[in-house]
């Protein structure tokens, strides 16, 4: 019986074309970029850009990234966070799921600090850009983290469960490994803030029932 891959070899990769494109893995849409530079203290910033070239350089360089950005998003929520793990392992090369995991973690805070104010059960069935109109009205004098929520909502999220077309100068995946890092970044940033302002919202980062 003749066996397709030597021994222990199974789901190595064997081709540099396993890897998302060197060449393509450091760009970022100039407004996400600039949603991370506006939101992050310059440090930050500059540690995840440093994240970003990390994942593109040897084997070993990639492993300390992936483990860096796991230990960003450890210890609990465990729900959605605790799925990002298996997607920062495939970083460089998958970038959708980790956005959408990403996403769907402000969109719970969002709409815990909603429910939080307001006590309206039906804002857990709308999606973020309403449930993003309603965190302004229970949050008027928030409008600067209403305005990084529309911009995360428009530029990230809802390009990951939507936009399937790929940008003009890109041939392999709509988002790069630098844009979820930067991502993984600024989402961390969001949800501290949302937290800070939402005790219900809080309760729901650390999993437990509202």
């Amino acid at each position: 019986m003749r066996y397709p891959y030597k021994e222990d070899e199974a789901g190595k990769l064997r081709d540099r074309h396993k890897t998302a494109n060197p060449s393509e893995a450091l760009l970022a849409d100039s407004q996400i970029v600039s949603l991370a530079r506006e939101l992050l203290q310059s440090d930050i910033y500059s540690e995840a850009e440093e994240q970003s070239k990390l994942l593109v350089g040897s084997r070993a360089d990639k492993s300390k990234a992936r483990a860096h950005l796991i230990r960003i998003i450890e210890p609990p929520p465990k729900r959605p966070i605790y799925y990002l793990e298996r997607e920062i392992n495939s970083l460089p090369r998958w970038t959708r799921d980790a956005l959408r995991f990403l996403g769907d973690y402000i969109d719970i805070l969002v709409k815990a600090a909603v429910y939080g104010e307001t006590g309206n059960n039906g804002i857990f069935k709308s999606s973020l850009g309403p449930a993003i109109a309603e965190f302004k009205k229970a949050y008027p004098k928030e409008n600067k983290v209403v305005d990084w929520l529309h911009r995360y909502n428009e530029f990230l999220y809802r390009g990951a469960k939507h936009d399937m077309k790929l940008p003009p100068n890109r041939t392999e995946h709509r988002f790069t490994s630098r844009e979820v890092v930067l991502c993984l970044y600024v989402t961390r940033e969001l949800a501290n803030r949302i937290i800070s302002l939402s005790p219900t919202a809080a309760k729901a980062s650390r999993d437990e029932p509202i």
